[in-house]
């Protein structure tokens, strides 16, 4: 990586960095955030220019997810590069790919899990209720189709779910005749080639944002050790909590480390295994870190006003999204998606 390269993402980085304090937590959802992520060039950052992208890479991904961890921002900016990523492979995917871009359109990605009496099911798809449009996969292999479809046209329903940090899951309903109209965008071993490696590039952007995550409650929970007093002594002079705060800087530090090396490992033969070690680890490693972020603050950790909490819960739900994924392709099952 050259030094030219090196300097681009950091200064993608403060940029990044900056956006992501102005826009922190639930209040800055919708469509209006989306807009705005999408001015940044941020849905496009891998995608080739001559599909209108930045072209920069998986290691800028890495650089602008973090931020928007760090201030929980609930943008679902991960689903918006990987469905950008995988309609720049697309055949026909041209003008849905420039609505993404533009911040005009979200689109979730999501594998069909289930038919049931003809009904095709996308189950438990994280901020499918942020998408008016739906790229759906079925089979693999030769018998891979993935198709485009609309939400609340007829015979596609969705139904929505809480999720334990306030975001939503998102259920679709497909019938027969509504699959069979909608216009195929992948097809056979190439297409699931190209989702898989949008797929990817998703799980990257969700590390990412978990190093983000865990590395602000991990800072949270230094500050409180040095305010909070007990026996007229701050608690952080307590060498047991030391001990503690010093196994959570080593797992924020070493998922970092992980993550980036994942980026860099993109466009190689250990993309898949790369990004599935990257995301894997970032879950664990962020519900271990939110864990003791809420045990170090006592009781008031556990209050839902307190931040404590909120990371707590941000963890566990992007911790669960790629779990069962990931580790597939850890043990050397699948390649990724």
């Amino acid at each position: 990586m050259s030094a030219e390269h090196d300097a681009q993402l950091h200064m993608i980085g403060e940029s990044a960095a900056d956006f992501a304090a102005r826009h922190r937590g639930v209040a800055h959802e919708g469509a209006a955030a989306w807009k705005s992520i999408a001015g940044l060039g941020w849905f496009g950052i891998a995608v080739p220019e001559s599909h209108g992208g930045l072209a920069l890479g998986a290691p800028a991904v890495a650089v602008v997810a973090e931020p928007a961890g760090h201030t929980l921002m609930r943008a679902p900016i991960g689903m918006g590069m990987a469905a950008a990523q995988v309609l720049a492979g697309a055949q026909g995917g041209d003008d849905v790919l420039a609505a993404l871009l533009a911040g005009d359109a979200c689109i979730a990605l999501a594998p069909a899990t289930a038919v049931t009496g003809g009904t095709l099911l996308a189950t438990l798809v994280s901020d499918g209720d942020a998408a008016a449009q739906w790229l759906v996969s079925v089979g693999e292999g030769a018998g891979f189709s993935a198709r485009l479809l609309r939400v609340g046209e007829p015979g596609v329903v969705r139904d929505d779910r809480a999720a334990v940090d306030g975001s939503r899951l998102a259920d679709l309903r497909i019938d027969h005749a509504a699959w069979a109209d909608a216009p195929r965008l992948l097809s056979g071993a190439d297409g699931e080639a190209t989702w898989r490696r949008g797929v990817q590039l998703g799980w990257l952007s969700d590390a990412a944002y978990l190093c983000g995550l865990m590395d602000a409650a991990l800072k949270l929970a230094l500050d409180h050790l040095r305010l909070r007093r007990q026996f007229g002594v701050p608690i952080g002079s307590f060498q047991a909590l030391q001990h503690r705060a010093v196994a959570c800087h080593v797992d924020v530090t070493a998922t970092r480390a992980l993550v980036h090396e994942a980026a860099r490992a993109f466009g190689t033969p250990r993309q898949a295994w790369a990004a599935a070690a990257a995301v894997h680890r970032a879950g664990e490693a962020a519900l271990r870190v939110t864990l003791e972020v809420v045990q170090f603050h006592g009781a008031i950790g556990f209050a839902d006003e307190h931040d404590a909490g909120r990371y707590l819960r941000r963890a566990m739900t992007l911790g669960a999204r790629h779990t069962a994924d990931a580790l597939a392709v850890l043990q050397g099952g699948v390649a990724g998606g």
